[in-house]
């Protein structure tokens, strides 16, 4: 994914979706500030006020394969509305790759995590990642829940250190799980393609059965008149 992808998350809401760049780091700097005290630690596992500067170095200047770090902006107002990105935890196990995923208080609820961490899975695969592990706080429901049900069958939730729990994330090729978000995007990624444009397939299925019914009901009228 080279260039900005805009998204639709549902009628009337959309985003953009693209790779984060070095000359991120004040969007990422304001948009951290724009997170509740709670979502923070939740994604820091600590009472973080502001990123330093090395902070935000490491986040933004990144190489795109062993870390990978997709960013939401919000088309509207330009702002950055949520993160998702993927760290490989150690060279001896390099087809593992940690995964993160922090969304603004105000995004939360539309879908953007299951589009982020989609995309971001695309990545991972076609970087030679096997499966993602997420650390998250165990009283995080939100953070759980996207994760345990991204990919059904593919996923395993296990107690870690006091207060946590670890998810594991098996990431499957494109041709598996022909009806989850995960396996959609795989087969994209395939195609080279990674549009995930729900509300314009949901018009085009409308019209398709508004037609439907009107060949159905001119059908009907003619064998009244025959």
């Amino acid at each position: 994914m080279s260039d900005s992808e805009r998204v639709a998350l549902g009628p009337g809401v959309e985003v953009l979706i693209r790779p984060i760049r070095a000359t991120d780091k004040l969007l990422l700097a304001e948009g951290f500030e724009r997170l509740s005290p709670q979502s923070r630690f939740q994604r820091f596992f600590a009472p973080v006020v502001r990123l330093t500067e090395t902070d935000l170095i490491y986040l933004t200047e990144v190489d795109h394969r062993k870390h990978e770090a997709l960013v939401a902006i919000d088309p509207d107002e330009g702002d950055l509305v949520g993160v998702a990105r993927y760290i490989r935890t150690s060279p001896y196990r390099d087809r593992e790759a940690e995964v993160a995923i922090v969304i603004a208080d105000h995004w939360r609820g539309r879908g953007l995590g299951k589009a982020l961490l989609s995309r971001l899975a695309v990545r991972a695969r076609e970087e030679g990642v096997t499966h993602f592990l997420a650390v998250v706080l165990a009283d995080n429901t939100d953070a759980t829940d996207l994760f345990a049900n991204f990919a059904p069958k593919k996923t395993h939730t296990t107690v870690g250190d006091p207060g946590q729990v670890e998810v594991r994330i098996d990431l499957p090729w494109s041709g598996e799980f022909s009806d989850s978000a995960l396996g959609y995007a795989l087969r994209s990624a395939a195609r080279g393609s990674h549009r995930f444009r729900t509300w314009r397939r949901m018009r085009r299925r409308l019209r398709h059965r508004r037609g439907s019914r009107k060949q159905t009901s001119g059908s009907s009228e003619i064998s009244k008149t025959d």
